[in-house]
């Protein structure tokens, strides 16, 4: 093992906190492994690790493929797996470790920081991080937050996508034939049921074609189910791997904040964000403020949330220079290639 670089990247995933983490730490270990480094994920819980093998292919679950480790540990209170990790990381002198997720506490970093290099996925801004490397791919982050980190990398540039996402863009047709919707890996609020019920009894959207990602932790997948059978223009999209390509055939999209706002960006694909978590909030005002992607406001708690979403979709879809010039400002923004970007800096530490 020690002679690649090893990089220990401890995150979690289930239905609290979703598939952000793991789905974005995957994509930085792949870009690893095509800089000849050696990922190593450690997870607490079995939702987390049946989540991220899922999202492996065939080959990076065999035994030569992505090291997993399962700590069994509540991903709530990471301050009760020290012992276990600080052992693991002595073991293997010159390692480096990458932590991303909400519940790390400072004094955490700083007791791994005692044995190794660490790395720091950070979009909340809640501390500053005693750190030798911290990533906040974050439009706007702001200035003065880290003063305890070796070396910062902030930005778009940064945003850790999956490699597919260098590699698509969209084409802005005049008009709005394929339409993109997704809520992340959970849908508590039910919010594609309830927009597609806005959307299939208007005549504005008839001649149009509804994708639907459902989430891994959907709770309304038999509503939606019952709805594509009722409505051809309805498709349900489960276990998606090639999100690139699919995104690419729409030509407008509604979506939760969160890492999908970034791959729509990478795209191009002109879009509408809401949001139904605090942690969301910072991400969909930045998009808004940068003039990339609309915010409609959040689902909780907003009586005028559904006319204010579905009048800002009518609004862009009508609109084919704004729908253009959006795009391509989408794609200035972010570019794919954030996840290289971000395993050459882990592997210089």
């Amino acid at each position: 093992m020690e002679s690649r670089p090893v990089i220990y990247i401890r995150t979690d995933g289930n239905a609290s906190i979703a598939t952000g983490h793991l789905m974005r730490c995957l994509s930085i270990a792949r870009a690893l492994v095509r800089r000849h480094a050696l990922p190593v994920f450690l997870v607490s819980d079995e939702d987390s690790v049946s989540l991220l093998r899922g999202m492996m292919t065939q080959k990076e679950r065999s035994q030569r493929g992505l090291p997993l480790i399962h700590m069994q540990t509540d991903y709530r209170d990471p301050k009760r797996e020290l012992p276990a990790l600080i052992r693991i990381l002595t073991d293997h002198p010159g390692a480096c470790f990458l932590a991303d997720s909400y519940f790390i506490p400072p004094d955490y970093l700083e007791e791994v920081r005692k044995v190794c290099r660490v790395a720091f996925l950070d979009d909340l801004q809640a501390f500053d991080p005693p750190v030798d490397l911290v990533i906040n791919y974050d439009l706007a982050v702001p200035t003065g937050c880290y003063t305890k980190v070796g070396r910062i990398l902030t930005g778009g540039a940064y945003t850790p996508l999956r490699e597919q996402f260098a590699a698509h863009s969209c084409h802005i047709w005049d008009h709005v034939r394929d339409f993109f919707l997704s809520t992340g890996g959970t849908d508590p609020y039910r919010v594609k049921e309830q927009l597609l019920g806005h959307l299939l009894a208007s005549s504005r959207w008839q001649d149009c074609c509804f994708h639907v990602l459902a989430g891994p932790f959907d709770a309304g997948k038999d509503p939606l189910n019952d709805l594509a059978a009722r409505d051809s223009r309805v498709i349900l999209h489960e276990n998606v791997t090639e999100m690139a390509e699919l995104m690419a055939e729409c030509d407008l999209a509604f979506c939760a904040g969160g890492t999908t706002l970034y791959e729509l960006c990478a795209i191009g694909v002109p879009a509408v964000s809401f949001s139904m978590a605090d942690n969301q909030l910072p991400g969909v005002r930045a998009f808004e403020k940068a003039g990339l992607i609309p915010w409609a406001g959040d689902v909780r708690g907003h009586e005028d949330f559904w006319e204010n979403a579905v009048r800002m979709l009518e609004l862009l879809a009508g609109d084919l220079p704004r729908r253009r010039d959006v795009s391509m400002r989408m794609r200035m923004a972010i570019d794919g290639r954030g996840a290289d970007r971000i395993a050459e800096a882990l592997t210089s530490l």
